[in-house]
């Protein structure tokens, strides 16, 4: 993603200092906000942010994650879904992720499991209160605070990151080690799947090994579908609640609420030694509830009562659902994305325009300082338009009224963005003076159009490229992207507009100045007396 993966740059308010992470959704950067506050910035490949589909999901998960509060879980702190390119920001957890620390130190004792746990637990509860699910719980996504406190990243925006395609119209959401039978299944990803995510975490944390294996995705499949982790090396306290929360039917499972009063409830201590060499064959109990038996369906009745998951489209019942055979072939691999935009050639072409502007002030400087301000203007209020169109369908999903609302709009949108020129034009205006000045200045026997089409060019100029400019080059890129979205096309365009802007400015260098038709008596009067003051001034 050009521009965004090298340090030292800005996105919104916030100033990029190193990337720190990299998924199939986008690319997280450590950055500062203009506080100094250290966050963590997720921003959106390029794919991802031309999917409206997919950017009206995320806004909408955006502002149920706001309602996220809880110690164990990033709080999202700022977003701009509508923003090129999109981005998330959320709270920075320094430290070494789950995956990271049993990698270099092994499997975590069995007080470190219990408070993973219960953490853990504690997170998915909150996350569910919110109405969302984290759909991509794994190792990877599980941050150890400096007093040993879980905290789950990277929650809410998970779809689409490690997707991994199983049918042509099929997309499993999440890392394959870590999903639901259901989600194999096709199924929408609800509350239940992120229990089982969670289980197949705690087994991680306590084996050091991922529970389903890590060959191929097709072998991984099955045995998630067979319902056949290898929980060897689970403590005996936590096992139960484990092989409870992979049960073969989600309705089995238990909440994430009722898993934080079944893992904070636990001795872990009473039912287990630490060292790995210990027999087992003791009796092992825990203070919850008496030994329970190895088979995960007789668990059930020690559990509290779990609702069955909500509804999400039609589902058949779980025991007419036909169980699929385990995958043998290798699926086909989805669909390349198309290559980014040329934006590099946008910029040109927006060079190209602004030199046909300068080559028309030498020629007709009156009317290009017109053209050029109404120019920018429409391009103003064009994007103003524009992000506010893309902001409501972002939120709600487009609507048949939508660009009857931009029409109605439009005059206080045209009022709004003159307004905005008015108060940035002095700038360009002074860019002007200060060049006519110089011109009329010098010792050359420059003729008064000739300084006057100078300083149109230095007006026309800074209103293109200067403070405020921002808008209307933004909606000019946009253009650019309509009319060539495709790099052949681009370069067949840079070659028109090129040669156009070639034979105008050829021709301006070789005219006259025409200053009509605004050619004001303050011209032909005051401004020959002007230089002559000036002149006299400088000693010329």
């Amino acid at each position: 993603m050009k521009g965004v993966d090298t340090s030292g740059q800005n996105i919104g308010r916030y100033r990029l200092l190193e990337k720190i992470g990299e998924g199939g959704m986008g690319v997280v950067h450590l950055a500062t906000d203009p506080q100094g506050r250290q966050v963590a910035v997720k921003v959106l490949r390029p794919g991802v942010a031309s999917d409206q589909t997919a950017l009206r999901r995320l806004a909408r998960e955006v502002d149920s994650m706001r309602r996220v509060r809880s110690p164990h879980v990033a709080e999202i702190v700022d977003a701009d879904v509508t923003a090129e390119p999109p981005y998330v920001v959320t709270q920075y957890v320094p430290g070494r992720t789950l995956e990271q620390t049993v990698r270099d130190r092994g499997p975590l004792k069995v007080h470190q499991l219990q408070r993973l746990a219960t953490g853990l637990a504690a997170a998915l509860s909150a996350i569910h209160d919110a109405g969302i699910i984290h759909r991509d719980l794994k190792p990877g996504n599980v941050m150890f605070l400096d007093n040993g406190e879980p905290v789950v990243i990277d929650f809410g925006i998970a779809q689409g990151v490690d997707a991994t395609r199983l049918t042509a119209t099929g997309l499993v959401i999440g890392t394959p080690g870590y999903l639901a039978p259901e989600i194999i299944e096709g199924e929408d990803a609800a509350a239940p799947a992120d229990v089982h995510s969670w289980a197949s975490t705690i087994a991680y944390a306590a084996t050091g090994r991922a529970p389903f294996g890590s060959g191929t995705f097709e072998s991984i499949f099955y045995k998630i579908m067979e319902g056949k982790p290898d929980l060897d090396g689970v403590p005996p306290a936590l096992l139960p609640l484990v092989r409870a929360a992979m049960a073969r039917n989600p309705a089995e499972r238990p909440t994430a609420q009722a898993l934080v009063g079944l893992t904070s409830r636990l001795d872990v201590e009473r039912t287990m030694v630490d060292s790995p060499s210990a027999p087992r064959t003791k009796p092992l109990t825990a203070v919850i509830a008496p030994p329970p038996p190895a088979n995960p369906r007789d668990f059930r009745g020690q559990l509290p009562p779990v609702a069955p998951p909500p509804a999400y489209g039609r589902q058949q019942p779980y025991a007419q659902r036909p169980q699929p055979a385990p995958p043998r072939e290798r699926p086909p691999e989805p669909p390349k994305p198309e290559g980014p935009k040329p934006y590099g050639l946008y910029r040109l072409l927006s060079f190209m325009l602004l030199a046909g502007a300068v080559g028309l002030a030498m020629v007709l400087p009156s009317i290009a300082v017109v053209v050029v301000v109404v120019v920018m203007l429409i391009l103003r209020v064009a994007d103003r338009a524009h992000q506010s169109l893309t902001s409501k369908r972002t939120r709600r999903g487009p609507k048949p009224s939508d660009v009857a609302g931009v029409i109605v709009r439009s005059p206080f949108s045209v009022v709004r963005g003159g307004l905005t020129m008015a108060l940035i034009s002095p700038i360009a205006i002074l860019a002007g003076v200060v060049v006519l000045v110089i011109a009329l200045a010098a010792k050359s026997e420059m003729t008064i159009a000739r300084a006057l089409s100078f300083s149109a060019a230095a007006f026309i100029i800074t209103t293109c490229v200067g403070p405020g400019s921002e808008p209307s080059r933004r909606q000019l890129s946009r253009i650019w992207g309509a009319v060539a979205p495709r790099r052949e096309r681009a370069w067949i365009v840079v070659g028109v507009v090129g040669l156009l802007v070639f034979f105008l400015v050829s021709f301006s260098l070789s005219q006259t100045p025409e200053l009509r038709p605004f050619d004001f008596p303050v011209f032909k009067h005051d401004l020959p007396h002007l230089r002559h003051q000036l002149r006299k001034l400088f000693g010329n």
